[in-house]
């Protein structure tokens, strides 16, 4: 984009003069430069479906990652529960 701004620059800034027949040789007989036509920007398909994917990948990595730390916080805490039960009740157990 920036060097089409440019080439516009200097294509506007010529000095345009005619020629005679008698002045070709010294004459400048190149062609303004065309302008260049912007290329479409943007993402294609392609690239929108694998960025959604690659995104929805790691959510899912993290979100994963999180519910197994749950999980495991929530076993030690049951088992450590289960084991304070079974302490009670075996001193119970022994009192009678």
């Amino acid at each position: 984009m920036f060097r089409l701004i440019c080439n516009f620059k200097s294509y506007r800034n010529q000095q345009w003069s005619r020629k005679l027949a008698t002045d070709t040789k010294s004459a400048d007989l190149s062609a303004p430069p065309a302008p260049t036509v912007a290329k479409k920007t943007g993402a294609g398909f392609f690239q929108r479906v694998s960025s959604f994917l690659v995104g929805a990948g790691l959510s899912a990595l993290v979100s994963q990652y999180y519910i197994y730390q749950e999980l495991v916080y929530g076993n030690r805490t049951m088992i450590s529960k289960q084991k304070e039960l079974e302490q009670r009740l075996s001193k119970l157990e022994t009192k009678k």
